[in-house]
């Protein structure tokens, strides 16, 4: 077994999610390289046109990709968008080469070869994704060692705990995992789309007729000409570029729309800290916001109902729509629920809330008051952090603190181990 130890080992770690890719040097507070995990391309033309192979193996198709900050938001004639992640976890492998490359070795600038190499992955991958990962770091980047990580786990090392529940809130997936001595407990694995859910009803808030406002053109600045200032409420008077719309595909446009509703929930969106209260909503400040259009209104109460969904949505909207994703509370229920009762108390008192869509505001509060509220006589105790780039790069935290360790270099799959075992090490060595 090839080992990795002292202070020879510059290892590389990389943590891939649905909003970013993220990576770094092993030891380090904070990744050196944070892509765009949405890419721009553009089907291989005729005309001759240099075009960038996406890296994988056996690919029949080859498009122009445009990736980082030349990606999807530089606007393009006929772009689409794509995205690898679906579910939490990579189900098209094809872009990932191109994304990985382009972290490493553009912004990074670093050898590939000369770099053990620690990728991350959610609780709940396949054995064909972590073999396929695998493969792409030995075969395509030459990778001399390498390991995947299970995010939860490396959640809870960020926070500094062995035992953890971990409460990982995604752009496009909440999870709640329990980890007991640096082991997920898969019985109390729960994962849903909940933050999509939420992020479909801001945008059908806005672009709908509400008491406070008229429907909402969420149209990006990529698209408009020049616009005059206007007074609250009022119509908006821009120009639009119309040498662009006719050549905007459906999936850029619907990037653009869900740029523009995460730019608004981020600027005024919240959660009430304890609990839904007419009388408390009407007491909080109202929130001006202007949208590229010009258009611009004050968000008072619309801009928690948006924040609702998280804890859950009405009673009504339950009824008429049966396949909603659970809310965190059940979320929680359900996993607490699937432990055996003198882990729960461990547990309990070791939450870890992480993910950048954690920084919702007021959501770790609320979340707090909700689980006191449902379990009164039970010692409760979260750890969130106020650090805004340690709350969202947890996953890359861990990872950075768990592959400088000196008992950790034993771990690492050497090319060596890929070239006689194959796919089987990765099953063996990365538990």
């Amino acid at each position: 077994m090839v080992q990795y130890g002292g202070d020879e080992v510059s290892a590389l770690v990389v943590d891939i999610g649905a909003s970013s890719v993220r990576a770094g040097y092993a030891g380090d507070d904070t990744p050196k390289a944070v892509v765009n995990s949405n890419y721009g391309f553009i089907a291989e033309s005729t005309d001759g046109d240099a075009v960038m192979d996406d890296g994988s193996a056996g690919s029949a198709s080859s498009s122009k990709m445009f990736i980082g900050q030349h990606g999807p938001t530089v606007w393009r004639a006929n772009m689409q968008v794509g995205n690898p992640i679906q579910d939490g976890m990579i189900n098209d492998f094809k872009p990932i080469p191109a994304l990985m490359r382009h972290a490493l070795q553009d912004v990074m600038h670093v050898d590939s070869t000369e770099h053990p190499v620690l990728v991350t992955e959610p609780a709940w991958n396949t054995p064909e994704n972590r073999e396929r990962m695998a493969e792409i770091m030995f075969e395509e980047f030459q990778v001399p060692a390498f390991y995947i990580a299970n995010t939860a786990v490396l959640n809870a090392f960020a926070a500094g705990k062995g035992s953890a529940l971990v409460i990982d809130i995604g752009k496009s997936t909440a999870s709640v995992t329990p980890v007991v001595d640096g082991f997920v407990l898969r019985k109390g694995l729960v994962h849903s789309s909940l933050p999509q859910l939420v992020h479909a009803s801001a945008r059908n808030q806005l672009i709908n007729q509400q008491p406070n406002h008229p429907p909402i053109q969420l149209l990006p600045h990529q698209l408009i000409a020049g616009k005059t200032p206007v007074a609250p409420n009022a119509p908006p008077m821009f120009q639009i570029r119309h040498d662009r719309t006719s050549q905007t595909t459906p999936s850029l446009l619907k990037y653009y729309e869900e740029r523009e509703v995460d730019e608004w929930i981020q600027s005024v969106a919240g959660v009430l800290d304890q609990g839904w209260n007419d009388q408390l909503v009407n007491s909080r400040p109202a929130k001006q916001y202007e949208f590229p259009t010009g258009f611009n209104a004050y968000f008072g109460k619309d801009r928690f109902q948006v924040g609702e969904m998280w804890m859950g949505a009405s009673r009504d909207v339950q009824t008429s729509n049966p396949g909603l994703p659970p809310a965190l509370p059940q979320l929680l229920s359900k996993s607490l629920n699937a432990l055996d009762a003198d882990m729960r108390g461990v547990l309990l008192t070791n939450i870890v809330l992480t993910g950048g869509g954690s920084l919702f505001a007021g959501l770790s509060e609320r979340l707090q008051s909700e689980l006191q509220r449902q379990m009164p006589n039970v010692a409760i105790k979260m750890h969130a952090p106020g650090n805004t780039v340690e709350r969202k790069y947890g996953a890359w935290l861990g990872g950075s603190i768990l592959a400088s360790l000196g008992t950790f270099h034993q771990l690492w799959i050497s090319r060596e181990e890929w070239q006689e075992h194959g796919k089987a090490i990765v099953g063996q060595r990365c538990k």
